[in-house]
């Protein structure tokens, strides 16, 4: 084909909306399901009518050869900024909202892409730069925090690429669209692999979400002896018993790790609000009176929706007593070589002995007559991950040791806000991978903290 053509056909290809690709014409659209959910598909314009359309017998096209892709923001709203791969945030909310952006190689064919979006409050089928695309605005982010609460799915059926696009709260869905009209993606022809897009399978993210109920049920429980490494306060242990030296990639080999205190507390005093984040620090200050003293907080008995026919239901509250739970760790390099950017984290896990199991606890159970399914803290009390720590490093600022010398130890003071009631069953994990609400393997090799009070 001459320079000319082909410049006419993709001419072509952007006013008409759907992309022509070997003969073949696909269209994506949204398919609504039950009354809050959105199926987003690729149709073969080419099988619509026939009767043996491929996408519903199970069989899968042949992809001519999908090239690997860079891709090419042209749209920024002012204030934001990249800060990650593919993740853009504003400057005075980094890393907490803004847009993140996923791709999914069609290695199976365009047409088997279809993706169920739950708890849809509105949708519309949009044009993206030439590319066909779904918009959808779920329920939430109606309050100040903030959430991810639109998705933009776009498909780049040309090189076989669909994007998808979380937007949260904090972006008008104006600019969100105006972000995804401005990417490009240009297929790399030369071998050089720097700076593509890193894209899931189609295949093998189709395997990985059949098989994600599965991993979670076989996670929530483990036997007792799984947690025979479990250390009490002021007892050191060390993260050396990796199998091999590559896969410390943290350097945690040569750390010792003790939790040397563990204080409970009706007031906020023993924290120091100036290194706090500013969004944390606004939200504990709602949580206390005048003195410093801690307000109760409120639990919501939460019945839960599928997102498709119904939807997340608050069906009753009540006031509970809250305890400030501040905890010492020391970080000490028992190594001969001085370490740097040491990642550390301290995640509360909830754990129930039952019938000679460790179950983790989600929350007052429901009754017989099922009126609710769980009990969740509001507040700062639902958060597990630590929201305070008073040790900043790494390019961020954020969770990370700076340096380390050999012998030397670093101190950090960690806090949660944590029901009354459920004082009984803390248990710390400082595993780097973090996780709150499941048993894994990282953290069991390591071992937890018995904090329980």
């Amino acid at each position: 084909m001459t320079r000319k053509t082909i410049a006419a056909a993709i001419a072509a290809v952007m006013l008409v909306g759907t992309t022509a690709f070997a003969g073949v014409a696909y269209k994506m659209h949204g398919e609504p399901v039950g009354k809050y959910a959105v199926n987003t598909k690729i149709e073969d314009m080419n099988q619509v009518g026939a009767e043996e359309n491929s996408s519903a017998t199970g069989q899968t096209q042949e992809v001519v050869d999908i090239k690997n892709v860079r891709m090419e923001v042209s749209y920024l709203p002012e204030g934001m900024v990249e800060t990650e791969d593919g993740k853009y945030s504003y400057t005075d909310a980094l890393y907490k909202g803004g847009v993140t952006i996923t791709f999914y190689k069609m290695d199976t064919g365009d047409a088997q892409f279809d993706m169920l979006t739950t708890s849809v409050k509105e949708s519309e089928e949009i044009k993206v730069g030439g590319y066909d695309g779904i918009y959808c605005e779920l329920y939430g982010g109606d309050n100040r925090e903030i959430s991810f609460n639109q998705r933009i799915y776009v498909a780049y059926t040309d090189v076989h690429y669909v994007m998808e696009m979380y937007a949260a709260s904090d972006v008008a869905k104006e600019e969100a669209l105006k972000i995804a009209e401005g990417v490009h993606l240009q297929p790399v022809s030369d071998g050089n692999t720097q700076d593509i897009v890193h894209a899931y399978n189609w295949s093998e993210y189709v395997k990985s979400r059949n098989e994600e109920t599965v991993a979670w049920n076989t996670s929530v429980t483990v036997p007792k002896s799984a947690m025979k490494n479990t250390h009490a306060v002021g007892e050191a242990f060390t993260a050396a018993n990796v199998e091999s030296p590559e896969d410390d990639w943290l350097g945690l080999g040569n750390i010792e790790i003790k939790v040397t205190d563990v204080q409970v507390s009706d007031k906020i005093n023993l924290l120091d609000l100036s290194v706090m984040d500013a969004d944390y620090r606004d939200e504990l200050q709602k949580e206390v009176n005048q003195a410093g003293e801690l307000l109760p907080t409120k639990i919501n008995y939460m019945k839960y929706g599928n997102g498709i026919d119904t939807l997340d239901e608050v069906v009753e509250s009540r006031e509970v007593p809250q305890k400030l739970v501040y905890v010492t760790v020391e970080y000490t390099n028992i190594g001969a070589e001085e370490l740097d950017e040491i990642l550390f984290l301290g995640s509360l896990m909830k754990i129930v002995e039952e019938n000679g199991q460790m179950k983790m606890y989600t929350g007052e159970a429901s009754g017989q007559s099922a009126a609710w399914d769980e009990a969740v803290p509001a507040g700062l009390a639902r958060n597990r991950e630590m929201w305070y720590y008073d040790v900043h490093g790494g390019e961020r600022r954020n969770n990370y040791i700076t340096n380390l010398k050999a012998g030397e130890t670093a101190t950090i003071h960690m806090a949660w806000l944590v029901p009354d009631a459920e004082l009984s069953y803390l248990y710390l994990n400082l595993d780097t991978f973090g996780g709150s609400y499941e048993f894994n393997e990282s953290s069991l090799d390591l071992g937890y903290v018995d904090i329980r009070r």
